[in-house]
């Protein structure tokens, strides 16, 4: 279970917009828009709200069950929002998925070293087919195979993509690897509840949409619901027009979030950052940050947003030890974990910094992760249509790819 905290903005000591005409307006604007994002998806025109949906998990689940990967370890080879939400995913339950999602030549070389490939099941990703930067693992991997004897590779791999007249997609045809439709209508950074994000995880037997579909109901109703990101994306529209915020930080106490927020930063930046527009998104790691970047975000430009994600709830270590270490010996290390992240909520609202605090119950549980995907996911959409921006296309991530190919 996950809660958010936005009392923040409603406290008269501290934004309080309870009476704000933007924020009213921002708020109205929003529900007519999230209204007409649920009428996309009755009428089947948003494939990325479909796959909130059981019918749309129902599907995966078939999927999976045609899939038997021998109990060997999977390995994802794919970039971007290919492989990054499965891999938020993977860090935050501590599964052994091993990711190939950069050209990293040395970690993959010594991936070949120190592993057996053939103990190993791939999932290779790439929806248009035509990642180089896959295409380039996948053939030094083809190419490390060939040693082994009495192993096929392709008998051990399955390509997700588009189903057109691709390099992968033709190359999975000649070689007779299965291929699992990529959703042509879901983009990359979209993808984490669609079969890209999810059918990795088959030992796990999610279902995703008892955690995901509350948030399409979020859409026509109980506006005022602390988790509905229709009256948080107009907080966020109010305080980026009011107080012209520039940077948008997730402020993590558990760590198995890192990976969750290398995701958004996809999700956020690709999305929105167009025509100008659009808030850089960064990561603080926390308390380890408070000994590097709290001095800025205390007393730096007060042109930063920050979602405080709370520590894990499980415990550890029951105590210290009594070697007279200074005052840590005054709480156990849960609670001194706790005390320093209260502290910094504490100062943060005495100061007027602009947050929210978002916290997460049982921290082992992965339906926290997915409700985290699919508010995210939400959030984002909307607050690229209420200031006019398309979230869905990236145009100038391809001037690249072609300055690399150009003759």
């Amino acid at each position: 279970m996950i809660d958010f905290d936005n009392s923040f903005f409603f406290d008269k000591n501290c934004l309080n917009f309870k009476n704000n005409s933007k924020f009213n307006n921002n708020f109205e604007k929003t529900k007519k828009i999230a209204e007409n994002l649920k009428k996309e998806l009755e009428k089947g025109e948003n494939e990325i709200l479909s796959s909130f949906t059981s019918k749309y998990q129902e599907n995966i689940r078939k999927i999976q069950k045609e899939i038997d990967t021998n109990s060997k370890k999977k390995v994802i080879v794919g970039f971007g929002g290919s492989s990054s939400g499965a891999k938020a995913l993977s860090f935050f339950i501590n599964d052994e998925l091993v990711f190939l999602d950069n050209l990293d030549y040395a970690y993959l070389k010594d991936f070949f070293i120190k592993k057996k490939i053939e103990e190993h099941f791939f999932f290779v990703v790439s929806k248009s087919g035509e990642t180089f930067e896959t295409l380039a693992i996948l053939n030094l991997l083809i190419d490390e195979s060939k040693n082994i004897k009495d192993f096929n590779l392709f008998q051990s791999m399955i390509i997700i993509t588009d189903n057109n007249d691709s390099t992968l997609y033709n190359f999975a045809i000649k070689n007779k690897i299965k291929v699992v439709e990529h959703n042509s209508n879901i983009g990359g950074r979209f993808s984490v509840l669609s079969e890209t994000g999810i059918l990795p995880f088959i030992d796990h037997k999610l279902k995703v949409e008892n955690a995901s579909e509350k948030y399409i109901n979020f859409l026509i109703s109980d506006f005022n619901n602390n988790l509905n990101p229709v009256l948080n994306v107009a907080l966020l529209a109010t305080i980026i027009q009011e107080m012209h915020i520039k940077i948008y930080c997730n402020l993590l106490y558990n760590y198995r979030l890192k990976h969750f927020s290398y995701w958004f930063h996809q999700l956020h930046a690709e999305s929105l950052g167009k025509n100008k527009q659009g808030l850089t998104p960064t990561t603080s790691v926390c308390p380890k940050d408070h000994h590097s970047m709290m001095q800025l975000y205390l007393d730096g430009p007060k042109d930063k947003f920050f979602n405080i994600f709370s520590p894990p709830d499980k415990k550890f270590f029951e105590k210290f030890r009594n070697e007279n270490f200074y005052s840590i010996e005054n709480y156990d290390p849960n609670s001194l974990l706790n005390k320093q992240y209260n502290s910094v909520i504490e100062i943060f609202r005495s100061k007027k910094i602009p947050h929210r605090v978002i916290n997460i119950k049982d921290c082992s549980d992965p339906m926290n992760l997915i409700e985290l995907f699919s508010y995210f996911l939400l959030e984002t959409i909307l607050l690229g249509k209420v200031f006019d921006i398309n979230p869905y296309d990236q145009p100038s991530v391809q001037l690249i790819k072609e300055k690399i190919f150009k003759n």
